[in-house]
């Protein structure tokens, strides 16, 4: 009696599963999306390459990108049943953007860039001696700055970095409305991080001192495609939470499908090699950095271990995969001999290193000029220009065997941003950082393993700039910036994705 049933129940079984199959047909990405995400991605993958667009050529593609992708996102869009599933409507996206608080936001930042730029209280000059500078008369209820050449910085050239980084921001915000484009923009963000930590390792096996091995570079403490190996641990750091937090999301869906495989232990290799390459960049901040971020990441996957379900773990390949990582890690890393990055760390620590003490005293310096300029700041780009009377003040940080020593940045950029932006600067990038804590706070982010890794990755990018000048490289200011807008975003769909 039970056998003529036994198809039937078969095919009651299956229904289900074959009507989820029809649901997740994924529907068109509308072309003006597709070509938005093509100029971001070009972007953030060109501004490392670019010598972390340090130079004036680099900065200036770096905003022609950022313009030409603003421009693809406000186009209107015609939205077909082909994208949309259901009705065909057109999309007009210009009022997201006027609802956009980073909008105005970043707005009221570079009008105030450009009103220091124009109201200059001090010009610089020089001759074949030296340079100095020489104090005007601005304007005095207006924020005033500096009047340099350009090649030397200064305001204009800062006030490049920061509408670049206004702009890549706005358009992530505004062209992308589906998940997979977003999702499509970490993941070349993190191969783009991969390729950058195998040229940095083979630099360090293959090197003959120059950059791309061609290019003699004005500071031998380069690394990968960075002047200045500091930023390119710092950058790699950003690219090492994004491949992390690409495993552990990966890693979570495959559980949640019930997938055999997914490619969580790719991305995995990925984050092994980077955190490789920056212990071998010999950046000790960004090794701390790293670090603690891999503290964080094993805490927060022994947790997740720990409360899901016995019948849901895999710890046979959860173990193979840290073995194989693991291994891959020590062989690397003797091969490269990372002796000297652990020493260096050491070193740190013990007072034996000078630099570590002049940074110290540059700091202190740092602190008595912003407690004369905090109210309306020097101006963006200034510092450089304006610390020598601070500096003479301490006289290890102010001469070196005879010779005035040129402190270009305060390596603590919790104090100079401060320093040249003044109150009213603080208060536009406080109220950004505002936004987007109170928006990833109603999002729950801390549920989502990829946004929460992000998050914790860009504060500890603040951490990091405490001991460093890392945001004053256009590379990992614009994508520090980016990943606000991206781990945002991400908890925004992920919570609705859930609820739907």
């Amino acid at each position: 009696m039970d056998e003529p049933n036994t198809p039937r129940a078969d095919s009651e079984l299956q229904k289900p599963l074959e009507h989820f199959r029809a649901k997740t047909k994924r529907l068109k990405v509308h072309p003006l999306e597709i070509a938005a995400l093509w100029l971001v991605g070009a972007h953030l993958v060109f501004l490392p390459w670019a010598l972390g667009a340090m130079r004036p050529w680099g900065q200036f593609t770096s905003l022609a990108l950022a313009l030409l992708g603003f421009v693809f996102a406000l186009i209107p869009r015609n939205y077909t049943t082909e994208h949309t599933g259901s009705t065909a409507f057109r999309l007009i996206t210009w009022p997201k953007l006027l609802r956009f608080p980073i909008f105005w936001l970043g707005l009221a930042l570079l009008v105030l860039v450009t009103i220091q730029a124009l109201n200059p209280a001090w010009v610089f000059n020089s001759n074949d001696k030296g340079w100095w500078m020489t104090p005007l008369k601005p304007i005095a209820w207006l924020p005033s700055g500096v009047a340099v050449p350009f090649e030397r910085w200064g305001p204009w050239r800062m006030l490049i970095i920061y509408s670049s980084a206004w702009l890549t921001v706005c358009t992530i915000w505004v062209a992308f409305s589906r998940r997979r484009s977003v999702q499509w923009l970490l993941l070349t963000l993190a191969v783009n991080g991969m390729a950058l930590a195998v040229f940095g390792i083979a630099q360090r096996l293959i090197g003959n001192g120059k950059m791309f091995w061609f290019w003699t570079s004005p500071n031998q403490a380069f690394f990968s495609s960075f002047i200045y190996k500091n930023h390119g641990g710092a950058y790699l750091n950003l690219t090492l939470v994004v491949t992390a937090g690409l495993a552990a999301w990966y890693y979570v869906r495959g559980l949640r499908r019930m997938e055999k495989s997914d490619p969580a232990g790719v991305f995995a290799f990925f984050a092994t090699c980077i955190a490789m390459s920056i212990l071998v960049s010999y950046a000790r901040g960004a090794t701390f950095g790293m670090l603690i971020f891999i503290l964080l990441a094993l805490a927060a996957f022994v947790r997740h271990q720990w409360q899901m379900p016995a019948s849901d773990r895999r710890p046979a390949i959860t173990i193979t995969l840290i073995l194989i990582c693991g291994y891959f890690a020590k062989t690397g890393l003797t091969a490269l001999g990372s002796n000297l990055a652990w020493d260096r760390v050491r070193h740190a620590f013990s007072g034996e290193d000078s630099s570590v003490e002049s940074r110290q005293i540059a700091t202190k310096a740092a602190g008595e000029m912003l407690g004369e300029t905090w109210k309306m700041g020097t101006g963006a780009g200034s510092f450089r220009f304006l610390f020598p009377p601070y500096q003479k003040r301490y006289p290890t940080i102010y001469s070196e065997g005879g010779r005035r020593t040129y402190w270009e940045h305060a390596h603590n950029d919790i104090l100079e941003i401060p320093i040249e932006l003044g109150v009213p600067g603080m208060l536009l990038i406080l109220a950004s950082f505002g936004y987007w804590l109170v928006s990833l706070v109603r999002n729950f982010f801390w549920q989502n393993p990829l946004s929460s890794a992000i998050v914790a990755g860009c504060l500890l990018m603040v951490g990091h700039a405490w001991g460093e000048f890392v945001f004053q490289c256009p590379a990992i200011l614009v994508t520090w910036c980016a990943l606000w807008a991206i781990a945002t975003q991400w908890s925004q769909m992920e919570e609705l994705n859930l609820r739907s």
